[in-house]
């Protein structure tokens, strides 16, 4: 118990000190027990920030579980697709295989086209016969009185119909309306008109134009009998498709036609020689 003494000199036997066991200890021991709620507070400070950094670290090790299991899945899901992939090919190539068998015949050559490597092969069995390049239609496309024509190789099964030496073409009306367009020409019909229309105005196999305009000559005349275009010979196919020669022999070996199979003179003289009407023709 504190004691204090008055002015007058008299003590004072009051007792000042606050009441309870902790309070008592606070009041006497000030300083030790501000140091010690500074080391608790402290220490709860640490235990709280020791505790988060421990919550973060098991947190980023259950994102990194969870990114590792989903990559794993990902990559079984890949895994799976791919093998799926693998073995779908697999059985197209096989069922290729077979339809090739089928439809090639074994016994007797046949020819094939290949409209990506732009050339013809003449096989029987296993043995190639005779290969050569050759011009594939160009792709483009005319439209004629709202109708689309677009000018490629078809692809499928033919055969050839048959072969013709110095053959003569006779072309479609498209053929004078690409020419007119290409001139900035304008373009007079006369496709109807009897094949006479058009003698001693203009020579045999030419295009006639007249007054800033191409004529389309009539069916039949002499003027629609183009020689020379196709070459040195022919071989049909149907739907108007050919083989034949060129009187443009750089474009062989290019998307260049307006649909048939444009050939050198030697290759295509060969074809004609060894290729008999009748001969299957598979275009790809």
């Amino acid at each position: 118990m504190a004691r204090r003494v008055t002015r007058a000199g008299i003590e004072d036997r009051r007792n000042y000190t606050p009441p309870g066991r902790l309070r008592r200890i606070a009041h006497d021991y000030r300083g030790t027990t501000v140091a010690l709620l500074l080391g608790v507070l402290i220490a709860a400070g640490l235990f709280a920030a020791t505790s988060a950094m421990a919550v973060n670290a098991r947190l980023d090790r259950r994102v990194a579980e969870m990114v590792a299991t989903r990559d794993e899945r990902s990559m079984e899901f890949m895994r799976r697709r791919e093998a799926e992939i693998t073995q779908q090919v697999a059985q197209r190539e096989r069922s290729l295989a077979r339809k090739e068998e089928e439809l090639a015949p074994r016994d007797r050559p046949y020819l094939v086209v290949s409209l990506a490597e732009r050339r013809v092969l003449y096989l029987k069995g296993d043995d190639t016969l005779f290969k050569a390049p050759v011009a594939i239609g160009s792709g483009e496309t005319m439209v004629i009185d709202g109708v689309t024509k677009r000018f490629q190789t078809p692809r499928g099964k033919m055969s050839i119909t048959a072969k013709e030496l110095d053959p003569v073409w006779v072309p479609p009306n498209w053929h004078y309306v690409q020419i007119a367009r290409r001139n900035g020409l304008g373009i007079v019909d006369m496709s109807d008109a009897p094949p006479n229309a058009l003698n001693g105005r203009f020579p045999p196999g030419q295009v006639p134009i007249s007054g800033g305009k191409v004529i389309i000559p009539p069916w039949g005349s002499p003027q629609r009998a183009m020689r020379g275009t196709l070459g040195a010979a022919k071989l049909e196919m149907y739907d108007g498709y050919y083989f034949h020669g060129t009187d443009n022999p750089n474009s062989v070996g290019d998307a260049a036609s307006h649909g048939c199979l444009r050939m050198l003179r030697d290759d295509i003289l060969w074809m004609y020689h060894h290729i008999p009407v009748g001969t299957p023709v598979y275009i790809y």
